[in-house]
């Protein structure tokens, strides 16, 4: 009984490995780190994993499941250049074929301070935001540029002038553009936006409970009395949350509506929460010299990263 097990294993393993299309798909399904040990197995596997067409593939797949992690960085890339003339732009795209750089349309006046400086690539356009009512995003492959709505205050008001502090994060994961809305770092809530694909406009997709995640993680809970005891006028005020400490790192979303979870700074974790279910864990911990330095990080200093065999 022994003996017929062993020859039908081996039977197996030998179709696998005559059959080519069905080895790939085997292999497909292979996390990347296993795939490089598994380049030791044979010539066969070497040739076949590191075939330019299979690490595509592995791309391909890993990209639709989402993100495998977060990259920090201490600056972001861009490939336009802006050429100023005045209070006039010009873009000019680098050719990676030919090393030129060369003209795009020709020049535009940009809202006030739009932030050029960190664009977000989405479904083939960079956008970038502006304190006014309007955003610009430039769409790669029509070399156009368009204009998009910013949000309304949450007071039915126009946007008017924002900042980092009210707008603290702009991404985007699975082919969706994220925008997340905070009133005060003192309000218990914020939002999460998301652009239509038409970039007609922006809905509310998903709205975050902080005391919720000061359920699993009070550090994020402060008061300035902790910070400031010499300052304490022990009044009622002083004793109840005064603020929450959090920076926000990323927006991921999976392929189901309750596979959503927000990467946050907070003093001496870096944690993730599901504002679908309202859970919160722990992704890592790092020592803090005080409470500020959770604050620091942005998202454009935060980059998603896929696993995959190709090679830089």
């Amino acid at each position: 009984m022994a003996d017929n097990n062993l020859a039908n294993q081996t039977s197996s393993a030998e179709m696998v490995e005559s059959n080519q299309d069905l080895l790939t798909q085997i292999l497909l399904h292979f996390p990347v780190k296993s795939l490089l040990k598994s380049r030791c197995v044979s010539k066969r596997w070497l040739s076949l994993i590191s075939d330019p067409q299979f690490a595509a593939k592995i791309s391909h797949l890993n990209v639709n499941l989402g993100p495998s992690g977060l990259y920090f960085y201490g600056s972001p890339f861009g490939f336009l250049n802006f050429d100023t003339n005045h209070n006039m732009l010009k873009i000019e795209i680098f050719s990676s074929e030919n090393k030129a750089w060369t003209d795009s349309g020709g020049p535009f006046e940009a809202p006030h301070y739009t932030d050029f400086e960190h664009g977000v690539f989405c479904n083939g356009a960079i956008h970038w935001l502006s304190p006014t009512d309007v955003s610009l995003y430039f769409d790669v492959e029509t070399e156009s540029l368009k204009t998009m709505a910013m949000p309304r205050t949450q007071t039915g008001g126009p946007s008017g002038y924002w900042s980092s502090q009210r707008f603290p994060y702009f991404g985007q994961c699975a082919g969706c553009l994220h925008l997340i809305e905070v009133d005060s770092i003192s309000k218990p809530r914020f939002h999460i936006l998301e652009m239509k694909p038409d970039h007609s406009h922006w809905c509310d997709k998903y709205r975050v409970n902080l005391n919720n995640v000061a359920s699993e993680f009070p550090e994020i809970a402060r008061r300035y009395m902790d910070e400031f005891p010499t300052l304490a006028l022990n009044n009622v005020e002083e004793i109840e949350v005064q603020y929450y400490a959090y920076s926000i790192l990323s927006v991921v979303i999976g392929e189901k509506d309750e596979d959503v979870e927000v990467k946050m700074v907070i003093p001496g974790k870096i944690i993730s929460h599901n504002p679908r279910l309202n859970t919160s864990k722990l992704l890592s911990s790092w020592r803090a010299n005080n409470v500020y330095d959770c604050m620091q990080y942005k998202w454009y200093n935060v980059f998603h990263y896929v696993e995959s065999l190709a090679t830089l």
